[in-house]
């Protein structure tokens, strides 16, 4: 029951062409193996073809036997059904077969085993992070069962490791290497930053959450009936994107925990959150500023809020919106990598 439905399973993905370029010349193998002419034509080769596949499909009758006397040849050529039944099942075992044979499951998603298999690898073992140092100097701290395969050198001009389970990045900056993660069909690329990658197996997800520094985020590159499909996008500090194989979607977000922007601490001081009769717009500008996250005002009213209240005992983003949000008796919501505050308002001052 199981390679049946995995054969079903294959069909719709064919008819959606969501197929690889190996599964479409076998499954288009299997279609052209269908006889889609009149019944009466070519009589002949029918016959031969229903007594070879009969044959093959019963595997304990002999050569003699299939070409000799088949009572029930004649009820098997009657009944279409049954023929393109059994054409199934030949398949499926038949493509069972090539990729028992050919041994193509990947061991990172998106990625040939051949390219990690002569590698160094590092897996997790323990119940606790371990911190693996690359050849280029940079960290790689791997959550329990996370696997890193990596090169003994970074050869040439780029520097490539490939990622299963959960790992945080801190990248040694070198603008003449880009640094490339593949990880679950996506690679992320980075000149020097810092960065998390966690796979969600409940949600057959992936997250990259970026804590300082930009990184470029791609679905890894695939073809789709001899088209290349390639998207992609750059994430700054505090953004996040998720990407579902399924769906083949990039989901842009925020991070649990935004933090003040790298580019921003020397300039952010606890007196930037501590306001005193602050128009509503001019503490988003500042918040805007030190986070870079885009704040949303939901509507007017919300813009003749003045606000006097002490954020600096906070230290992320989102504690310091709840504060922000109970002084004026509004919320916040959020929205991709965007924030949006909603609420009644205040009346026009006086």
């Amino acid at each position: 029951m199981m390679n049946i439905k995995a054969f079903l399973k294959l069909l719709d993905r064919y008819q959606k062409k969501k197929v690889t370029a190996d599964e479409k010349k076998i499954m288009d193998l299997w279609y052209n193996s269908i006889d889609h002419t009149d019944a009466k034509q070519n009589k002949l080769d029918e016959q031969r073809a229903d007594k070879m596949m009969w044959a093959a499909i019963s595997n304990g009758i002999t050569q003699e036997s299939a070409q000799g006397k088949i009572i029930a040849l004649s009820f098997w050529k009657r009944n279409f059904y049954i023929r393109l039944a059994a054409g199934c099942l030949l398949f499926v075992a038949g493509f069972i077969g090539y990729h028992y044979a050919f041994d193509d499951t990947p061991i990172i998603a998106g990625i040939q085993n051949e390219v990690v298999e002569k590698m160094n690898s590092f897996t997790n073992e323990t119940s606790a992070s371990k911190i693996l140092n690359l050849p280029d100097g940079s960290h790689a701290t791997l959550d329990p069962g996370a696997t890193l395969y990596y090169p003994k050198v970074f050869a040439g001009n780029e520097r490539r490791v490939y990622l299963k389970g959960d790992v945080f990045f801190e990248i040694a900056h070198d603008t003449t290497r880009p640094f490339y993660v593949h990880a679950n069909n996506i690679v992320t690329k980075v000149l020097g930053t810092s960065f998390t990658i966690r796979e969600n197996k409940l949600k057959n997800s992936i997250e990259v959450a970026v804590i300082t520094g930009v990184v470029e985020v791609q679905e890894h590159n695939s073809e789709v009936f001899g088209e290349k499909v390639n998207k992609k996008v750059i994430l700054t500090q505090n953004k996040t994107v998720t990407f579902y194989p399924e769906d083949e979607q990039l989901i842009t977000g925020i991070v649990e925990k935004p933090k003040i922007l790298k580019s921003k601490v020397a300039e952010v001081t606890t007196a930037n959150f501590n306001y005193s009769e602050k128009p509503l717009p001019d503490i988003v500008k500042i918040l805007e500023q030190a986070y870079g996250v885009q704040i949303n005002i939901g509507n007017d009213p919300l813009r003749n809020c003045i606000i006097t209240a002490d954020l600096s005992q906070e230290n992320t983003l989102f504690t310091q919106l709840e504060i922000l949000c109970e002084s004026m008796d509004a919320k916040y919501q959020l929205t991709g990598d965007s924030v949006t505050l909603t609420g009644k308002g205040c009346d026009v001052p006086r």
